[in-house]
Order: C-alpha cells, then structure tokens, then sequence
C-alpha cells in the first residue's frame, strides 16, 4: 500500500527533475549562442574540462565509483559522441540554435537505423513510418533558408555537417546501449568528457580567438550548466522510466526553438515549423516505441541521459 502511495509522487518527482534538466540544457544552448565569436572548439573543451572536474571531484570524496571495463568500447563512446557535440557546438554557431537543436535530436532516428544493423533489432511498421517522416522533416527544416523552399531545396554544408553529428550521436547511443552490461553511467560519462577533450584540446590552442574575462566566465557557464543538466536528469531517471523521460527530453529542441525565435531573432517560416514538429513527434514516436520493446532498454537522451540497472546509479550521456 505505502509502494503504491509513494510512486505517484516519485513520478511526479522525477517529472519536475527532467524537466528543470531541459530548461538547464536549453540555458546551456543559449549561452553556446551568445558565445558565437569564440570559436566552438574552445567552447566544447571547457564543457568538457567543467563535466571531467565535477566527475573527478564526486570520486575524490567517494560519492561516486569510476571504474572502466571494456575500453575499447568506451573509446568509441567518446569518439562519437564527443565528435557530435564538437559539431552540435558549432551548429548552434552557423544555423542558429532552433534549427541546430532540432537537427541534432534527430539522433534516435539514426540509432534506430544503426540498431538494425548492428544489434539485428526490429522494427515495427510505426517506427519505419516515424522513421521516413522524420526524414522528411529534416529535409524541409534543412532545406528551408527562412524565406520558404527553393523549387528543390538545397542542403548546405551547414545542415549536412548537423546531420553528421545526429549520426555520430546515434552512434554513441548504440555504443552506451552496450556499455550498460558491462560500465557504470558515470564511467560511460567520463569517456565521453576524456575523449572529447583530445579531440578539441590541439584545435582550440591553435584557432586564435581572444576569450577575455567575460568570454571566459561565459565558458565556465556554459560547462555549469550541462554538468547541472546531466545531473538533474540522471537523478530524474531514477524515478520515470526511459519512455517518459526520453519524451520529456525532446522538449529541448522544442524550448530552443522558441528561445532562438524569441531571443535571437532567428528566421521562422511555414515550412521550417511543419519540418520542426515532424522531426519531434516521429523521434517521440521512436524513443517510446523502442522502450516498450522487447528487445532490450530503451533508447536513453544525446543530452547524454540513460539509465543503469543499478537504483543506487543514476544515468548519463550528452548533448
């Protein structure tokens, strides 16, 4: 009985954890934004060093337990994953934050895909038709240059490098899938922190661009609140299962989408609106179907959320 009457209110709890993890996920966005003159590769390397101090320092004090197990596959994860957020950075730089956002959590439509040929996992007839209509949003947001289609549309090198990394996110989504056999959430984070830095270290020392001491407390800002973010949504997955909160969680590109209309004057058309709400609904459509599934755990967030078989752990990944 005391079970029963506890859970509505853990849902509810976790709800309101999930949802302020979008809002921090979305001032994260917008800061990237407004941190458009310094170049992506410093931007991402400090949302990097922000997310390797918080997970260091919990360890330090015994909070949590780094330990690594298959590091081949860990490498991989931050390979992809760290790769897509490079390219997520510097989108929000070149298309504006709206458009950027919802191009790059197209990534379950990729995973999707990718779980077919590497996990041999089905899908049903509703996630080919999410999956084909998804496709068919991207195209009309991508196409759209804010003044409506062209006869064709055109995809500019902009729009095709956002893609890209929707499909390395999808990648380091099939990656964390397996991870979770064998490694703990905050050790499938950390690759991701640890790789990604190696990935950016060299370029951003080599791209010169005067941060200053506003550019670099905006820096520092933009790592707080991804790392608040993840935080917040790991702790909500503990008491919503991976289908809720993976909804919840394509609330971000939605929230974005608003901010950079509203607050950055980005450009808003027809088009670009119907291809927004197609690329959304068919991704909610994957992330619920693929978690009620009998083929194993859902498909967790890019914004690096997941889910670990242990209560005790929460869950992570990003952006």
């Amino acid at each position: 009985m005391s079970r029963q009457s506890q859970r509505p209110v853990n849902e509810d709890r976790g709800v309101v954890l999930i949802m302020a993890s979008t809002v921090a996920f979305c001032l994260m966005s917008a800061l990237v934004r407004s941190a458009s003159g310094i170049d992506p590769y410093k931007t991402t390397l400090f949302r990097f060093i922000v997310g390797l101090g918080i997970l260091g320092t919990a360890a330090m004090f015994g909070k949590i337990e780094l330990a690594f197990t298959n590091g081949p596959l860990l490498f991989l994860r931050g390979l992809f994953g760290g790769t897509a957020i490079l390219i997520f950075f510097r989108s929000i730089s070149t298309l504006g934050v709206g458009k950027a956002t919802v191009l790059a959590y197209a990534f379950p439509i990729f995973a999707s895909l990718f779980g077919v040929v590497f996990l041999k996992e089905r899908i049903g007839l509703l996630r080919v038709v999410a999956i084909l209509t998804a496709f068919a949003g991207i195209y009309l947001l991508a196409a759209d240059n804010g003044n409506g289609l062209s006869v064709l549309g055109s995809l500019g090198i902009d729009e095709l490098l956002a893609l890209g990394g929707a499909m390395l996110g999808g990648a380091a989504l099939i990656t964390i899938k397996k991870l979770h056999d064998t490694d703990s959430s905050y050790a499938i984070f950390f690759a991701q922190c640890a790789i990604g830095l190696w990935i950016v270290v060299v370029p951003a020392n080599v791209v010169p661009c005067s941060i200053g001491v506003a550019g670099g407390f905006l820096l520092v800002a933009i790592g707080v609140t991804s790392a608040t973010g993840q935080l917040l949504a790991t702790a909500g997955y503990r008491h919503v299962d991976v289908a809720m909160g993976g909804l919840l969680g394509m609330l971000v590109p939605v929230l974005n989408y608003v901010v950079g209309v509203a607050a950055f004057h980005e450009s808003v058309s027809l088009e670009s609106v119907v291809g927004t709400a197609m690329v959304i609904g068919a991704c909610g459509i994957v992330l619920a179907r693929t978690a009620n599934s009998s083929n194993g755990p859902g498909l967790e967030s890019v914004r690096e959320v997941g889910r670990n078989e242990d209560a005790s752990e929460g869950s992570d990944i990003e952006e």
